[in-house]
């Protein structure tokens, strides 16, 4: 007679079937959040490898052509440049967290890149990191996920 009370999901301390089984069950939770941070964040890390430059170059040079930088600019594009190089940051520990958390590997690093993903106007894609990132979080947060990291 088995027990009402016990819980339907496999034992983590099991070998074999069992343990492959709850492995494969954890795999296919976290494929979606892993895979929406990494692509968010490989989005952000893009766009960020061609704004970065540019904003380094108009500093540098005082503008060309069109974009003249006058004084009052250039501590705007100063700003902008070290927020965008702290996005960037961002993107890239978000998007290695996906990939550790897609392979089962490090929950730690995994579940604090799903939180940083999840800061608005820091995390990957400014707004789009976040569901993403809440995502990672809430599924993160399943102990049959949590136990077949590993250790």
């Amino acid at each position: 007679m088995s027990n009402p009370y016990q819980s339907p999901l496999p034992d983590p301390y099991l070998t074999g079937a069992a343990s492959l089984a709850g492995k494969n069950a954890a795999i296919a939770a976290v494929k979606g959040p892993a895979i929406g941070l990494m692509v968010v964040s490989a989005i952000s890390a893009l766009l960020l490898l061609v704004t970065i430059p540019f904003d380094v170059l108009l500093l540098v040079t005082g503008g060309f052509g069109p974009f003249n930088v006058e004084e009052g600019e250039a501590t705007s594009i100063a700003i902008r440049t070290v927020w965008g190089i702290a996005i960037f940051a961002a993107s890239v520990f978000s998007f290695w967290g996906g990939l550790q958390m897609q392979k089962l590997k490090n929950y730690d690093l995994a579940r604090n890149a799903a939180i940083v993903a999840s800061i608005p106007c820091l995390g990957p894609c400014c707004l789009l990191g976040i569901p993403f990132g809440i995502w990672a979080i809430v599924t993160l947060g399943c102990p049959e996920v949590r136990s077949a990291f590993e250790r």
